[in-house]
């Protein structure tokens, strides 16, 4: 007799047992038909398509659960009916593909991160001419290396150890078949890769792109190095050991601590930068705006020179938000340079004693004019009088008396009369005006004959001690 399916035996037991019930004759349910209708059930129990919850068990169809499932005596395994899993840990041998990975706290990459093709190494056979056929995995079906070839391979080997070191290996792709996901490769002399030691690739093993022997566009690449503490770029890699000599140099730029490169070898040197220190470096840098901050964090303002200097014009020492940056303007006015010294300045002329400007150059270019108010011609014998007028000068600009307020004017007479002279300087020693009154009659010397003259000088001493002077002579 064969076999009976489950379905079937519990058809047949449905059957036995409404028949048991539904008996009606005497006697008939005896102990052997009854025994026997119990031991279906238990055969059928024995061999049901139930999981046991007793032992192992293997389920050969989908199984609903609508509510969850916990997994494990420690209740750590957790699948929700929304469809998240809660775990300890996942340990992946191949790879694990996510539409959508979010970190809840921090994500630490330790090592080096590479952004460049990639691969990871499945298989290594040696061939007999002294080459290496690498057999990659493939992450999903229809995964295919992006490897060229040319292309310089470099992959590095945990070693296990307490300090954590691992070894490197360097290759050079002979010939690629894609559709097996193999390369076969030439391995690298010692002499030609960095450290002077070359090891054999392993499986397992991630390899990465370093460059290229020939072709300029698979030439590039760039990683981020914890250990180094630098994120790094790198150009025109035709070779494992990176070039960096005056004739040229791999190292295209930089945000971190500087690399040992001939680029910043001096400036660390003569201190201008510092190996503990992160700087940038690059060829070009394209921004919008560019603020400086000294080493406590404080703006850095730049000069800028804004010309001519118009009474229309505002002009900061600060921040310019039209410019987005801190600038201390300048500008050119009656002859000197001036910078702005107020946070915003508009119409305030640049002058000496103006304190919206500090004048830069030009500061100490004084001088001294004097005029008389009578003319320069005195006839001989007859009576005169006229009025001496000093003016200042700063550069080309004729300062106010009300500028000069700290300044301290003096006049003295200089002539061949000695006695004369020191009388009137004594006369006038008190007399701090930028203008004085001369008379024919009290203010030449004694003797006043042909050919004679005198000299009227005024010196103008300066608050900073600085003194500026100049006299106006009369011949007779």
């Amino acid at each position: 007799m064969a076999e009976l399916t489950p379905i079937q035996m519990l058809q047949k037991m449905e059957e036995d047992y409404t028949s048991i019930r539904d008996e009606r004759r005497t006697y008939a349910n005896t102990a052997y038909r009854i025994g026997t209708a119990f031991l279906e059930l238990l055969s059928y129990l024995r061999n049901a398509p139930f999981l046991r919850k007793d032992m192992e068990d293997t389920a050969s169809e989908i199984i609903t659960f609508l509510k969850g499932c916990v997994i494990g005596e420690s209740g750590q395994i957790r699948l929700d009916a929304d469809g998240s899993i809660h775990c300890g840990s996942i340990t992946v041998d191949g790879s694990a593909i996510f539409n959508e990975l979010v970190f809840n706290h921090q994500n630490v990459l330790e090592g080096d991160t590479w952004f460049t093709d990639k691969g990871i190494i499945d298989k290594v056979e040696h061939t007999d001419l002294d080459q290496y056929t690498l057999t990659f995995r493939k992450e999903y079906s229809e995964d295919r290396v992006t490897f060229h070839v040319n292309d310089i391979l470099l992959g590095k080997v945990n070693n296990l150890d307490k300090g954590k070191t691992f070894r490197s290996f360097w290759l050079r792709i002979d010939s690629i078949d894609t559709d097996k996901n193999q390369a076969v490769c030439s391995l690298y002399k010692d002499a030609d890769v960095p450290g002077g030691k070359n090891y054999e690739p392993v499986a397992a093993a991630r390899v990465i792109r370093w460059g290229n022997t020939v072709d300029e566009s698979r030439q590039s690449s760039w990683y981020v190095s914890s250990k180094d503490g630098r994120w790094l770029f790198l150009q025109g890699v035709s070779k494992p050991i990176l070039e960096d000599s005056q004739t040229g140099s791999n190292y295209a730029a930089f945000v971190g601590l500087p690399p040992d490169i001939a680029a910043v070898r001096q400036l660390i040197a003569d201190g201008r930068i510092s190996k503990e220190q992160p700087c940038v470096y690059t060829k070009t840098i394209i921004t919008e705006n560019l603020i400086l901050l000294d080493y406590n964090g404080k703006p850095v303002y730049q000069a800028r020179d804004r010309g001519q200097w118009d009474k229309d014009r505002t002009y900061v020492n600060g921040y310019d938000s039209t410019a987005n940056g801190y600038y201390r303007d300048r500008v050119w006015w009656k002859g000197c340079y001036w910078q702005c010294s107020v946070t915003s300045s508009k119409g305030s002329e640049p002058r000496y004693g103006n304190t919206d400007w500090t004048c830069i150059l030009g500061g100490s270019n004084m001088s001294v004019e004097i005029i008389s108010t009578a003319g320069n011609w005195f006839r001989a014998g007859s009576r005169w009088t006229t009025t001496l007028q000093a003016t200042v000068w700063n550069a080309e600009m004729q300062l106010r008396e009300s500028e000069l307020k700290g300044c301290s004017p003096t006049w003295t007479r200089e002539s061949d009369d000695n006695e004369g002279d020191t009388a009137w300087n004594t006369r006038h020693k008190d007399i701090h005006t930028y203008s004085i009154d001369i008379s024919s009659t009290e203010d030449l010397p004694g003797v006043w004959t042909a050919g004679s003259k005198v000299g009227f000088k005024i010196t103008v001493a300066f608050p900073d001690g600085s003194q500026y002077d100049q006299s106006y002579t009369i011949v007779n």
